[in-house]
């Protein structure tokens, strides 16, 4: 089964700020983003899966709409046109939120005392944000994503692929899972805004073929 990950489209903000579970608007690049994103999808997904905060539902929902099959109609003898259907409907789960920064949600990072910044940055896996999350309990929740809700999936052995909207985090964290890296290095790896990432589930074997296209 092919899997896509899609990151969201590039954000609405002029300053650098934490901004991990807030909800914010998505920039005017938008559309051409998300047109360009498409090109690299292929029209058949079986499921679409969301992160339920804004800047990816849009995006999931306009997936929705773009590739949802067609219906044929017969509209003279020996004819048929083909006519739209339901969108093929976004399943959100809260587990593909991005990192949760707790106390600096929208806070600049300038703004952040410096001390306890680097203390966090330096181990970030493990050291959680003032009333937020470190970098393994999102890793465990989109673990436990993945297993309850993919591969089931994978193992029915579809022909369809299955789209997952989601965010910068959440992706290098499933990369670290399928590659087995260290989540330490998950920022090592390079996610542009609108980006997709695709690998193939095989039983319990995993093959990324391509990251950031």
């Amino acid at each position: 089964m092919d899997v896509y990950l899609i990151r969201h489209t590039e954000v609405a903000l002029k300053e650098r700020v934490a901004y991990g579970q807030s909800d914010i608007d998505l920039a005017d690049t938008y559309e051409e983003q998300r047109d360009r994103l498409i090109a690299h999808l292929p029209d058949d997904p079986m499921a679409i899966f969301s992160s339920p905060l804004r800047r990816c539902r849009q995006l999931a929902d306009d997936l929705s709409r773009n590739f949802s099959p067609g219906s044929q109609i017969e509209i003279a003898p020996g004819q048929k046109k083909t006519v739209d259907s339901h969108p093929l409907p976004v399943q959100t789960d809260d587990r593909l939120k991005e990192f949760f920064f707790g106390d600096w949600e929208m806070v600049p990072w300038n703004d952040i005392d410096r001390a306890t910044l680097d203390s966090w940055m330096g181990d970030f896996v493990t050291i959680r944000t003032p009333n937020g999350e470190n970098f393994f309990d999102l890793f465990e929740r989109v673990r436990d994503f993945w297993q309850s809700s993919i591969m089931p999936l994978a193992q029915s052995k579809p022909t369809q692929p299955v789209f997952i909207v989601s965010h910068g985090g959440v992706i290098r964290a499933l990369l670290c899972l399928f590659l087995d890296l260290s989540l330490q290095n998950a920022y090592r790896i390079n996610l542009d805004y609108g980006a997709v990432t695709k690998l193939t589930v095989n039983g319990s074997f995993y093959t990324v073929q391509y990251i950031n296209r």
